[in-house]
């Protein structure tokens, strides 16, 4: 018998270990693709339903069912129902605060209101925050004790957003 030339032997059996070795690598690509995803859909729909709720606020003199402005309570409901389709909407908070001629009222009184207005004489402003934790889909080994977190950690998003209202915002 002949000896089979190098340029003819079978690397089948190459070709399946560099699979083996990049197989954990392209998984984990996949996986923190897919949290990432999650991570910007959570983050655009906080600061969609933060923008809501202050436009809600805002248009309150023109509110199609009369001139009654909504309360605190409301543009919450509204915030919340926005974040309905996030998977971990329990840890999302609403704070909705108004500032009428340099007076703050806000619904829950905790934290900071809405900046100052240099304008407080000709504007009433509004501010409803909104803070929800963000967690991610598929966690692996995550040692956040020694900083290192092979996938998108647990991360708080807050969106704060500021408008004015001309006259009949009010607070209850």
């Amino acid at each position: 018998m002949k000896p089979i030339p190098k340029s003819h032997r079978s690397s089948s059996g190459q070709a399946l270990i560099e699979f083996a070795l990049i197989l954990p690598v392209l998984f984990l690509l996949i996986v923190n693709v897919v949290n990432f995803g999650a991570f910007f859909y959570a983050w655009i729909t906080v600061s969609n339903a933060a923008r809501a709720g202050a436009q809600y606020m805002v248009m309150s003199d023109t509110w199609i069912y009369g001139l009654t402005p909504p309360s605190a309570s409301q543009v919450s409901t509204l915030v919340t129902t926005d974040l309905s389709s996030l998977p971990n909407r329990a840890s999302a908070q609403v704070k909705v605060c108004i500032n009428i001629s340099g007076t703050t009222a806000c619904n829950p009184s905790v934290g900071s209101g809405p900046p100052n207005d240099p304008e407080s004489s000709f504007y009433n402003s509004t501010s409803v925050d909104v803070t929800y934790t963000y967690q991610p889909f598929v966690r692996f080994w995550d040692f956040s004790g020694l900083g290192i977190h092979l996938t998108l950690p647990a991360t708080t998003i807050h969106r704060r957003v500021v408008m004015r209202c001309a006259g009949g915002c009010t607070v209850s």
